[in-house]
């Protein structure tokens, strides 16, 4: 018996009494394969909100591996052979090699083989055989992608298939901020799927209260929040996507060394960042690293602040939450907060 369920949405927005009284401009809708909504608060603001979904739009029509026209699916179809991309897909897989190397290789966008054996993103997920999996191991290696910036063309080796469903979000969040910048916009929240942006701050001037999803809970339970601004935070966890076979949980968060999901301490990761593409690399990279590994990366980057949630209830602060910089409050006490 096979059970799949899909939680999309990673956060909690708490209730703002200041932002109802700012008649925001609200749309929901199905891309990137998850639920996209957008809230704007500024007056007149119908001709932005339709340009940033066209934009998301365009994008999907570029990275997703499951569309036939997209750049990456052209990309994926010529193995051996240089592929002249936009600069926006580009950059996207340039940007992903950045965190293959500093993960060792453990984000990996060329894992697309690993995706489909598993079909956890699918109607019909399995657990694969141990043959299979070394099978599609053989075909993941990030250093076999080749770029040419000086004709924007990328190339893969045989049998490798690109996937960039653990970056794509973030990019594309990041993209749509610009959009927001040059509307001069003052103040919206973008939810691609449960990656966040906190466009400005509040309508009232004061920062957004978004809360930690508890990963163990109920969609909607949360167990801490945050209060950002002008600010990224993606999470990864084992709640997410996921699936059951014969009692035991499979999750999406796939480590292509072993070819399985990855199964370590951790439960949840969720990055802060004023880059959303730095949020999501670093959300998958450092739930793949593991506690400590992973904490060290963070305390090593600048902008980057973590809340790693352990399996046992314990929290990880990274010191930007230690000391108060961003504000951090505990509200579940079943949690505790380790220093």
């Amino acid at each position: 018996m096979k059970k799949v369920c899909l939680l999309l949405i990673c956060f909690v927005f708490l209730t703002f009494t200041a932002c109802s009284q700012a008649k925001p401009l609200k749309e929901s809708r199905f891309l990137l394969d998850t639920l996209v909504e957008i809230t704007i608060y500024n007056k007149n603001s119908q001709d932005v909100m339709s340009e940033l979904f066209d934009k998301i739009q365009a994008f999907e029509n570029k990275f997703s591996k499951y569309a036939e026209d997209s750049e990456i699916s052209q990309i994926n179809n010529n193995a051996g052979t240089y592929v002249n991309v936009s600069e926006d897909t580009f950059e996207l897989i340039e940007q992903s090699l950045y965190f293959s190397e500093i993960s060792d290789g453990l984000f990996d966008i060329s894992i697309g083989p690993l995706v489909d054996l598993w079909g956890i993103n699918q109607e019909n997920p399995r657990v694969p055989t141990q043959r299979e999996i070394d099978l599609a191991k053989e075909k993941i290696g990030y250093r076999n992608i080749s770029l040419n910036r000086e004709n924007m063309s990328v190339s893969v080796a045989e049998g490798m298939s690109l996937d960039t469903g653990a970056i794509a979000k973030g990019f594309i969040t990041d993209r749509l901020v610009s959009v927001l910048r040059e509307r001069k916009i003052e103040s919206a929240l973008l939810n691609l799927g449960g990656n966040l942006y906190l466009y400005g701050t509040k309508p009232d001037g004061s920062d957004w209260t978004i809360g930690i999803r508890d990963p163990f809970g109920l969609q909607g339970d949360y167990m801490a929040t945050v209060s950002l601004k002008d600010t990224s935070i993606v999470t990864s966890g084992i709640y997410e996507r996921y699936f059951e076979a014969d009692g035991k949980r499979y999750h999406h968060i796939l480590n292509p060394k072993t070819g399985y999901p990855e199964d370590n301490e951790l439960a949840s990761v969720s990055i802060i960042s004023p880059s959303s593409t730095m949020c999501d690399g670093l959300s998958t990279t450092c739930f793949l690293l593991g506690l400590g590994k992973g904490m060290e990366l963070i305390e090593s980057l600048e902008n980057a602040e973590a809340i790693m949630i352990t399996r046992d209830k314990k929290v990880y602060l990274s010191s930007g939450l230690k000391n108060g910089k961003i504000p951090f409050k505990l509200v579940d006490t079943n949690y505790t907060v380790v220093n």
